[in-house]
């Protein structure tokens, strides 16, 4: 693949992403996907501290991708995320969710933390998770790139999933649903590129 086509999909990938925040700040009401064992999750504000840097994960992940990871398995990549960022945005239009989050209490930074950013992303865009499927989509792919660090991409993908939980940005079925989503969006990815490659 061109460097000129890694530099185009890279590209997609970022407007996609971005792509979140209009529809975050458009879409209004819906229902609320909670569970009982959510109250096992209550407001830790050092988890906005993952929370935020799985943001950096992402962005550091796609680049990585387009500069080293080989053709065929980048562009399963992108086909991946592609359909499944769309298919979750067209979820949040179509049946909106949003989560009843906590008012932070105290005066602390990381308190502080947590305030700017329940200020900067609302409360809707809940069911799937983008901080799950985003996080797990590249553990899947990673660990097949990079099989001999599994344990670390097994690692940022538990940090970064309790971290939506501790920061009460999601609720457990937001996180079930990030999950099924990554997963199907990386067998289709797979399954395109294998299709495409034999010619059908």
């Amino acid at each position: 693949m061109a460097p000129r086509m890694r530099l185009v999909r890279l590209v997609v990938l970022l407007a996609l992403q971005f792509l979140y925040f209009p529809i975050n700040r458009t879409v209004q009401g819906g229902v609320v996907l909670a569970t009982p064992w959510d109250d096992l999750f209550p407001l830790w504000p050092v988890w906005v501290i993952p929370y935020l840097l799985g943001l950096v994960w992402w962005i550091g992940c796609f680049v990585w991708a387009a500069w080293k990871m080989d053709d065929d398995l980048f562009q399963a990549f992108f086909i991946s995320m592609v359909v499944v960022m769309l298919a979750s945005y067209l979820v949040y239009i179509v049946y909106p969710t949003y989560v009843i989050r906590p008012s932070p209490q105290g005066d602390g930074f990381l308190t502080r933390v947590v305030a700017f950013l329940y200020h900067g992303d609302r409360v809707n865009n809940a069911f799937p998770s983008g901080h799950t499927y985003n996080t797990v989509m590249i553990a899947l792919y990673w660990w097949r790139w990079m099989p001999r660090q599994r344990w670390l991409w097994l690692a940022i993908t538990v940090v970064v999933l309790l971290s939506t939980l501790f920061t009460r940005q999601h609720n457990l079925p937001d996180l079930f649903g990030g999950i099924v989503f990554a997963w199907l969006g990386y067998r289709f990815g797979l399954w395109w590129v294998a299709r495409s490659s034999r010619g059908g």
